[in-house]
């Protein structure tokens, strides 16, 4: 049989009924989704819905019928017939794993979390669950990970590898023990592509962003009994000799400069008890591009045609900073606990760009107070003042403020 012919028939399997709720209308405030809401406003015919009785002048419902045409492609890429889908027994002829399986009104209720504000008898609720195709549903290949399932093992599997089995060389050349590893769980990407995948998410939704020239922040230090006013290159990074201390972005013997956009969370980031500090405001003295976390998407809703797509590497995307803001016991071995973000780091500094320009930093919201924190790719050598390495070196941070203040970190 050919493709049309298989198509026409797909389609007649998937159709509507929409027998039921012939010229039913309804509103935007009956959807709390935005994408559908906004559908309605587009779409709007009457000036009644038939739903929540509200009733205006201008035309305000569409007809449930367009709606569930414009929901139910958005459904499907993610959801399928369990008929199709699901495989059956040889033996017995039986569906397998029909716990897998679930009716309209569950697809709706406790997959799709479809929130309907105003439908407090539950009458569009059941009208839209009656509507769609007379099916059981399922999962879209429920045989396999679901994809945010799947690019979260992914991320798993690395931090495994990077922790346990490879620290270099893993992006250029092949290896089977490593292709082994991250087949581990159902993986959906070696590392190259998973680290591709995140690179990509922050230049589609707009996280790369450029500080202008003067951008300040400032940094936070301990101040030892008997020390003294801290110079710029005090403040600065440390030099090469005195990075000894490995963090959540740099390894040891690799100076960065960790501040914060204000003076409280800089302290906060680093007072573990009371103590006296010395807070350094450090100026940008050209502009530069910066990974901002802080800027984190929410998951796109499945009603969104355009970044609906986009929903499994969202889910990871939020998963993966949970993970990187988790606070890590620098007592407990913060060497191997900080190696996967140390690794995302110098991707995003070695191999990600903004057109010609480099990523010179990231930004992240402190788990502190939830207020931005940043950590800027500079050494000693690259604050005005700082340790000279080469004879034409362009400093490109300059302290511009000074303070000491006692501190006592919040309970």
């Amino acid at each position: 049989m050919g493709y049309w012919s298989d198509r026409a028939i797909e389609l007649m399997e998937q159709r509507l009924q929409l027998d039921g709720i012939d010229g039913r209308r309804v509103c935007s405030d009956c959807f709390s989704d935005e994408h559908i809401a906004r559908f309605i406003q587009d779409n709007a015919k009457g000036n009644a819905c038939d739903y929540c009785n509200r009733k205006e002048r201008k035309a305000i419902a569409a007809d449930l019928s367009d709606v569930l045409e414009f929901m139910l492609p958005q459904i499907e890429l993610e959801y399928d017939c369990a008929d199709q889908a699901l495989p059956d027994d040889p033996e017995t002829g039986e569906r397998m794993f029909p716990e897998d399986e679930f009716d309209a009104r569950e697809l709706l209720e406790t997959y799709v979390e479809l929130e309907l504000p105003n439908d407090h008898a539950c009458e569009l609720m059941k009208d839209i669950a009656g509507a769609l195709p007379d099916q059981q549903w399922c999962r879209r290949d429920p045989l396999a990970a679901s994809p945010d399932e799947a690019i979260v093992t992914s991320w798993e599997a690395f931090k495994r590898v990077i922790k346990h089995k490879r620290r270099f060389f893993f992006l250029q050349h092949r290896d089977r023990e490593l292709e082994r590893d991250m087949s581990w769980g159902e993986a959906a990407y070696g590392i190259p592509e998973l680290l591709e995948r995140i690179a990509e998410f922050t230049q589609r939704f707009g996280m790369i962003q450029t500080l202008a020239e003067g951008s300040k922040f400032v940094r936070a230090q301990w101040m030892g009994e008997g020390e003294h006013a801290f110079d710029a290159a005090r403040m600065g990074p440390p030099p090469y000799a005195k990075a000894m201390m490995p963090n959540r972005m740099s390894p040891v013997g690799v100076p960065m400069f960790y501040g914060a956009a204000e003076a409280s969370t800089a302290l906060a980031e680093i007072a573990t008890e009371p103590g006296h500090f010395a807070l350094g405001t450090f100026a940008t003295a050209r502009a530069i591009f910066i990974v901002d976390f802080s800027r984190l998407p929410d998951v796109p809703s499945l009603f969104d045609p355009e970044l609906a797509p986009s929903r499994s590497i969202a889910m990871f995307m939020h998963e993966f900073m949970r993970d990187f803001q988790k606070p890590i016991d620098r007592q407990a071995g913060p060497h191997l606990e900080y190696l996967p973000t140390q690794v995302i780091t110098e991707y995003f500094r070695t191999i990600v760009s903004e057109g010609r320009h480099p990523i010179e930093g990231l930004a992240y919201s402190s788990t502190k107070d939830g207020k931005l924190a940043i950590v800027l790719f500079a050494e000693n050598c690259d604050v005005e003042g700082g340790e000279k390495v080469l004879d034409d070196q362009q400093p490109w941070l300059r302290m511009v403020g000074y303070e000491e203040v006692d501190h006592i970190p919040a309970e």
